[in-house]
């Protein structure tokens, strides 16, 4: 794979994890649960994390990453002021959502990037954080909507 090609998906996944940062700070502001929002807002900081990591990589690789406040990412300050204005269940499964597409587009590109191991690496570690992401909101998801529902 190209490396103009690597950074182009470094730069998407900057991009979605700076909204994923504007979405998650705000829903922790809003969430009145004590839990949940702790629960939140950790998450965040693996977000956080991640964005700081996409940006030193894409550096390395000799390119310029996004930055908060650029027209690209003005969608997550967007979002943020409309999603926390819904319920905790609405916040969480909002949240869901954006872990899910974070694990399909993750795991699109490892599939796809064969020999830059350091940037596999880190997708790699960042697709099990959203994996542990959406497993913790689906079962906040699970106690606030009050079912236990298994499938055999």
């Amino acid at each position: 794979m190209e490396k103009e090609k690597i950074i182009n998906f470094l730069n998407k996944d900057l991009r979605a994890e700076l909204t994923a940062v504007e979405i998650y700070s705000a829903h922790a502001e809003a969430i009145q649960e004590g839990e949940i929002a702790q629960g939140v807002k950790a998450i965040l900081e693996v977000e956080r994390g991640h964005a700081r990591e996409l940006t030193q990589r894409i550096e390395e690789l000799g390119a310029a990453p996004v930055k908060p406040g650029e027209k690209d990412t003005k969608i997550g300050k967007a979002l943020r002021m409309t999603s926390k204005h819904g319920s905790t269940l609405e916040m969480l499964i909002f949240e869901l959502s954006e872990e899910q597409q974070a694990i399909k587009d993750y795991s699109t590109q490892l599939a796809e990037i064969i020999y830059d191991t350091t940037t596999i690496a880190i997708l790699k570690k960042h697709l099990m954080d959203e994996i542990d992401h959406a497993d913790w909101l689906k079962s906040k998801i699970v106690e606030l909507e009050g079912k236990r529902k298994s499938i055999p």
